[in-house]
């Protein structure tokens, strides 16, 4: 279960070459940019604790709506680095669950 009360969805989405493309859908967490001496890169972490996602996107310091508390379906190849796992340039979803729908109100 995620802080803000949704937990993590991972749902398999197509396999390629032993790497299956998922789709995972929780509220995010935390966000952070890159410093202005560093390369452009955004990261969000989608739930937390074992369920913890992080979400890296390459070349972007922001994308409107991607912010701490939004519920936020990416879909992408997941990869483990240090046991940590990981989902580079991922397409997105705001507001979106893990079937691809919309998210119902509190």
């Amino acid at each position: 279960m995620s802080r803000y009360g949704r937990p993590v969805k991972i749902v398999t989405a197509g396999q390629r070459a032993g790497r299956p493309r998922v789709r995972v859908s929780g509220a995010v967490r935390r966000v952070r940019a890159s410093g202005p001496a560093g390369l452009p890169m955004l990261r969000a972490e989608l739930g937390g604790g074992a369920d913890r996602i992080t979400v890296i996107w390459l070349g972007r310091n922001r994308i409107t709506g991607i912010e701490p508390g939004r519920v936020l379906a990416v879909e992408g190849t997941l990869s483990q680095q240090g046991g940590h796992r990981i989902m580079y340039n991922p397409r997105y979803d705001l507001g979106a669950d893990a079937a691809g729908g919309p998210v119902p109100g509190p």
